[in-house]
């Protein structure tokens, strides 16, 4: 008989607890219920404790095992006998799942499943030292802590077994079309990322990393790298955590990640195309997380290939399905909708709706001295209002950005951009960048120093006329 799943487990974890019944035996109906959704059909599962007679024969036939790790479970020789002869029956490591019932050391996890990405049905925020198997399956805690990770479970087998089903070679499965690179997240995004990661599956993409990273500053880092070099996209989720830091290394994972894929250029020569998301609230992020995402914004090269948004989490999610599901590449093809001029300068004057009521002043005088001004759109859709600013990166002359009410990552943001502005397909340099500081705003050299972009003070009641003037004056001779 072929197998689809088979669950191996410990007889001492399927024992009725009062009114509940055996947790394995529930485990085994809950997921049979998602998977019969997701496959369209129901998968055979077979379970297997400790105390049953498991051959050679069923462990071959076997299209994926899951492994209930337990303190007991790690301490049963049958058990620990199925999972190495698993391995030893010319089946993928990637076939075989950890699905932690409690929390167990992990110095007493087998080798065999101590490196695999762990599916924790407990509560691991827990403090308790006794804490006891999750049960309150339908309780107001349960989605979090048991539904969410078991749907994670479900959707993972359920790409290992439509690639096992798919005997005709001659159609590409649909999981390996493009590979996109997921990084993994502090502890505060998981869920986040995890419901990202099912999105992206479900739309046919191989999501990386697939396995839990190495611990060590080396094997991470080549790890990093070779699953980079697979990906023809990347996304980065940075929340309040700053993340867990390997040994060997001063710079967390979350970090390293970003890093890393700063560097990597893809076999046509371009530079790996990313999404990254900071979260807008950083009121609760550590200092060290606040200094981390203070220099990312500042590091031009640390943000090569990148488009970085500070947005709320949805909308994130609908610009990424949207260079995903849609473009799958960064650009715009859509005609304008603002006006450039062919015989005057069109100068892109940037700047946020909450400073829109002090810009009037300063648009007039640049319309006075003969340049076509070109402002931002507010009144479309989010995903309107990105692509027309795409699209106005590519057709400006030159570029002012207008701070007031904004702070200075958002500025930051703006002139990241403009150093992006060539690969979104400009065929003429950009003539000048500027910042204009609104009223009481004081622009610091150190604070844009990388970005080769003039400074224009305010003068206390309003932008310098005069230091405008001089900027356009200036642009006019090396024109």
């Amino acid at each position: 008989m072929e197998i689809d799943i088979l669950i191996n487990y410990s007889e001492t974890d399927n024992k009725p607890e009062g009114i509940n019944t055996g947790w394995v035996s529930s485990f085994e109906k809950f997921l049979q219920t998602i998977l019969s959704q997701v496959l369209g059909a129901n998968p055979t599962i077979v379970l297997k404790a400790d105390t049953d007679a498991l051959t050679k024969a069923e462990l071959k036939s076997t299209s994926v095992l899951i492994s209930i790790v337990s303190n007991e479970m790690v301490k049963s020789g049958p058990c620990l006998d199925a999972v190495e002869e698993f391995y030893n029956s010319n089946k993928p490591n990637a076939n075989i799942f950890r699905v932690m019932k409690e929390e167990v050391s992990f110095e007493s996890i087998p080798s065999r499943l101590s490196q695999l990405i762990s599916y924790d049905l407990f509560d691991t925020e827990s403090k308790k030292s006794d804490q006891p198997a999750f049960y309150d399956f339908f309780g107001d805690d349960a989605e979090s802590i048991y539904w969410m990770k078991l749907v994670d479970l479900a959707f993972d087998i359920n790409e290992l077994i439509f690639q096992e089903r798919n005997e005709d070679k001659s159609i590409k499965p649909l999981y390996d079309r493009k590979s996109i690179y997921l990084a993994t997240t502090g502890n505060d995004l998981v869920v986040q990322r995890n419901i990202i990661r099912r999105e992206l599956q479900r739309h046919g993409f191989k999501v990386l990393p697939d396995h839990n990273l190495p611990l060590k500053l080396n094997d991470l880092t080549k790890d990093i790298n070779e699953d980079l070099n697979k990906c023809v996209f990347g996304i980065h989720l940075l929340g309040s955590s700053y993340g867990d830091i390997p040994e060997g290394s001063d710079r967390s994972v979350v970090d390293l990640q970003n890093k890393l894929a700063s560097q990597i250029v893809n076999k046509h020569g371009k530079k790996l195309q990313r999404l990254i998301w900071i979260q807008p609230d950083q009121s609760k992020s550590s200092d060290k997380q606040k200094a981390f995402l203070e220099n990312l914004q500042r590091d031009v090269t640390a943000l090569e290939g990148a488009e970085v948004l500070q947005t709320p989490l949805e909308d994130f999610k609908n610009i990424m399905r949207e260079e995903m599901f849609s473009n799958e590449s960064f650009g715009v093809h859509e005609e304008e909708t603002f006006h450039v001029d062919k015989k005057k300068l069109n100068v892109y004057f940037i700047y946020d709706k909450i400073d829109k009521a002090s810009i009037s002043p300063i648009v007039k005088q640049l319309v006075k001295e003969g340049l076509n001004v070109i402002e931002p759109d507010f009144d479309k859709n989010l995903l309107e209002i990105r692509k027309s600013h795409l699209e106005k990166l590519k057709q400006l002359d030159l570029a002012i950005v207008f701070q007031e009410k904004v702070n200075t990552n958002w500025v930051r943001m703006k002139l990241l951009d403009l150093l992006k502005a060539p690969g979104l397909g400009r065929i003429k340099p950009i003539v000048g960048k500027a910042i204009i500081a609104g009223k009481d705003i004081e622009l610091s050299k150190d604070n844009f120093e990388d970005y080769e972009v003039d400074l224009i003070q305010s003068n206390g009641k309003s932008s310098s006329e005069e230091a405008i003037l001089k900027f356009i004056k200036g642009l006019n001779k090396a024109i």
